[in-house]
């Protein structure tokens, strides 16, 4: 007897290319999927490719090239140079990275990476090399130990040898030295400068040049400190008494003041130039005259007596202008402490 299974039809095979989308036939063989199978994804070929849509990453090659660029030249620079140096190493660190990306395809620009590869390393050389050509020449210009101990010994037995032959011609020159004169600033009376007369030459040989002095009842800087003051003209003679009770003094245009003496008493003689003479000792009493050279009043000369040198108004026995061209005549009595020329005339003793 034959089997009933044996004659039942076989399933149809499966085809998968056979559906393309889903199938609206009722006779679909049960079992069938409603959509054929995926296919496998496809693989990149060897040796690697950028995805679709992504750019080549250049980042690290241009950065290389820059700092290479601007180690090479900062390098050798004496006080830039630490910072190429740093630049320098950075070149080399970032070219080989930019190289490497360039070699496995994801830069482009494998000629950037490479020269500042080659930048980085050139700058370290040239630095490296600048560095010891500069030691070498400190090394061979300065004076090794021997040398300055050899220098020191030889300069104290010349200090030694000289000491002994100089002593008696230093000893005379400050003996024959006149003494230190008191310069510009303001000094206050019994403590950095003593009461009494002092004199002083202005420099040079014009009004510009002049010289500035002014007692003082103060240190305020107001104008009420000042008692009385006066401009020594350059070339002039200048002369001041400081009164104990002063406060202070103020000198000023480079001028240095000393305490009068005979030893720096000028001697006229006949006549007498611009300056404060004290009479009897600088300057005779009698009639002396002059005549201003220029023609106007701006060319005049000024006479003044004395009764002393306080620069005060009171002391100021009789005065006068000479007008540019006229003739000035002045009689000096004996019991003038003084005389002020100015002006720039010559007064003759008759």
């Amino acid at each position: 007897m034959n089997d009933p299974s044996s004659e039942q039809p076989s399933p149809p095979r499966y085809d998968p290319y056979a559906y393309s989308q889903e199938s609206t036939d009722s006779t679909r063989p049960p079992g069938a999927p409603e959509f054929p199978p995926g296919y496998p994804p496809i693989q990149p070929p060897v040796g690697g490719v950028r995805p679709p849509g992504s750019g080549p990453s250049n980042g690290m090659g241009t950065t290389a090239l820059v700092l290479g660029i601007c180690g090479l030249a900062s390098g050798w620079i004496p006080v830039l140079g630490c910072l190429g140096w740093v630049a320098c190493v950075l070149a080399i660190v970032f070219g080989a990275i930019g190289l490497a990306k360039a070699n496995g395809g994801q830069a482009t620009n494998k000629g950037s990476a490479t020269a500042g590869l080659i930048l980085g390393i050139a700058g370290l050389v040239v630095g490296v090399l600048l560095t010891v050509t500069l030691w070498s020449v400190a090394d061979t210009s300065g004076p090794t130990t021997s040398t300055v101990e050899e220098d020191a010994v030889a300069s104290e037995t010349e200090g030694v040898d000289q000491q002994e032959s100089t002593s008696d011609e230093d000893t005379a020159e400050e003996e024959e030295a006149e003494p230190a004169g008191i310069g510009d600033g303001i000094w206050e009376i019994g403590t950095e400068i003593a009461p009494g007369t002092y004199v002083a030459t202005a420099p040079g040989d014009s009004v510009f040049d002049s010289c500035y002095v002014a007692r003082l009842s103060g240190f305020s800087g107001e104008f009420e400190d000042i008692i009385a003051n006066d401009n020594i003209d350059g070339g002039a003679r200048g002369r001041v008494t400081i009164s104990e009770d002063d406060e202070g003094i103020e000198l000023s245009g480079g001028c240095e003041w000393q305490a009068a003496s005979e030893a720096n008493a000028v001697e006229l003689g006949d006549s007498a130039g611009d300056g404060t003479w004290e009479v009897g000792t600088e300057i005779q009493p009698g009639t002396y005259v002059t005549q201003p050279e220029g023609e106007g009043v701006f060319d005049s000369c000024y006479v003044a007596r004395l009764s002393g040198f306080g620069m005060d108004f009171e002391d100021i026995i009789a005065n006068d202008n000479i007008d540019g061209g006229a003739q000035g005549r002045i009689t000096i009595e004996d019991s003038d402490a003084g005389v002020k020329f100015s002006g720039g005339c010559t007064w003759e003793k008759e």
